[in-house]
């Protein structure tokens, strides 16, 4: 259901916008990167690294004059999200409690605490769990709400409200007794559903994050949010600029050329991952290949999830600072990372040979195919928080289920939640 204006007068009087000055502060000064550079890692700060990227433990403040923080400067890759922020991760979508996420719960399934929901018995080693899918609903109101909704449309929708001025005082967007720290859900799906109403058959599109269509919002209007730096070039981006004409690719973002792309890779694959050509012929996960980590702005990606989680801390500082402090460890990160965390299984993980110094690959079998679960197995464990069942219930539609006499129920795991193994014609579950 698309609000009217006059709807939203009604619930949020009209008070002027940045009623703290911009967002992110100087962003009209530094402009878009650096800001919102400096924004995220105000509320998460990161640590200090020397001229060789070596992190430096022994100082307070680092040489730019930004806090010795416990986050990792570079961040180039979502594995370890969830786990200790030494390894080199962020938060994840579930720790951050983005409400509109809908994650998936952690059965031992492929993409298990990820978006994509798959199927007890989904072959994860075989299939790329990505094409699962997300929870999609055709109205808000049903028991999974508006369903998946990206962060970086909540990430949208707060920063032009923010701007626009139209949602009432923004002390009026927080509950500390409902819901701590963070926007109140069905505020921001307010917001959500005024600036991305759903169409007249129910459904809801959502315009990528480095576009001005899906970007955040600023004194001039909106822009691509500027911390994406998706892999998107030459061919690949001109395709992508005629559905999305304010797309910024590789050449917008980094200034560079498609020559500038290491030769093991498959150039503008359309997400801000880089997968190597073999990764991506074995369709593997996109989410288990690096972040940008070559040229000027290596390592500078940030989720939207973080810069949402970001502005939430901003705000409720702003509107309650006895309640609510200055970082994201301040508030709901103070015992992160959780116990159990919740970080998901990745495939087994490998150097590229010759280039041993960049971040590692999806690793690949004999056949071309990748290897999942890796080392550290399918995580399943009792996560707090809600999470969406229906569709692990269901059968797979995609693949060739899995061999029935490899999964009895959903108990028979072993403590590394990998399955128990039936020898054949005994009914013993045994290690394989």
């Amino acid at each position: 259901m698309k609000l009217s204006f006059a709807l939203i007068l009604t619930l949020y009087p009209l008070v002027s916008g940045q009623e703290f000055g911009e967002l992110p502060p100087g962003v009209s000064v530094d402009g878009a990167v650096e800001a919102w550079a400096s924004f995220v890692e105000g509320a998460f700060p990161t640590w200090c690294i020397d001229g060789d990227e070596n992190r430096l433990y022994d100082l307070e403040t680092c040489s730019d004059g930004t806090k010795n923080g416990r986050y990792d400067p570079l961040y180039l890759t979502k594995w370890h999200g969830g786990e200790d922020p030494a390894l080199g991760g962020y938060p994840t979508d579930v720790d951050t409690k983005y409400p509109f996420y809908y994650a998936s719960g952690f059965f031992g399934q492929a993409c298990a605490g990820g978006n994509a929901h798959c199927s007890f018995d989904f072959d994860g080693g075989k299939n790329n769990c990505a094409k699962c899918g997300k929870i999609v609903t055709l109205d808000d109101g049903g028991p999974n709400g508006p369903g998946h909704v990206p962060p970086h449309i909540g990430l949208a929708s707060l920063t032009r409200a923010y701007y626009d001025g139209g949602f009432g005082d923004v002390a009026d967007w927080f509950d500390y007794a409902q819901n701590g720290c963070r926007v109140l859900p069905h505020v921001l799906l307010s917001m959500i559903r005024t600036y991305f109403p759903r169409d007249p058959d129910g459904s809801a599109k959502y315009p990528p994050p480095f576009t001005a269509d899906g970007g955040v919002g600023g004194d001039d209007g909106v822009y691509a949010y500027p911390l994406e730096f998706v892999n998107l070039v030459g061919d690949s981006c001109a395709n992508e600029q005629t559905k999305f004409p304010t797309a910024e690719c590789y050449e917008q973002h980094s200034s560079g050329t498609i020559d500038d792309y290491p030769d093991y890779l498959e150039p503008g694959h359309g997400s801000p991952h880089y997968c190597s050509v073999g990764a991506m012929a074995a369709d593997v996960n996109k989410d288990w290949c690096p972040y940008l980590y070559f040229g000027p702005n290596r390592g500078k990606y940030r989720h939207p999830h973080i810069a949402y989680a970001a502005v939430e801390v901003w705000l409720a500082n702003k509107v309650m600072p006895d309640e609510c402090g200055e970082t994201w460890d301040h508030n709901d990160g103070k015992d992160y990372p959780f116990t159990p965390d919740h970080s998901v299984a990745f495939p087994k993980m490998a150097s590229v040979p010759g280039h041993e110094d960049d971040p590692k690959q999806p690793a690949l079998n004999m056949d071309g195919g990748f290897i999942w679960p890796g080392d550290e197995g399918r995580k399943r464990k009792a996560v707090k928080g809600v999470f969406v069942l229906d569709k692990f219930l269901t059968p797979t539609t995609i693949g060739e289920p899995m061999d029935p006499t490899l999964l009895t129920d959903l108990d028979d795991l072993d403590d590394s939640g990998e399955p128990k193994r039936l020898k054949k014609g005994s009914k013993k579950a045994t290690r394989n």
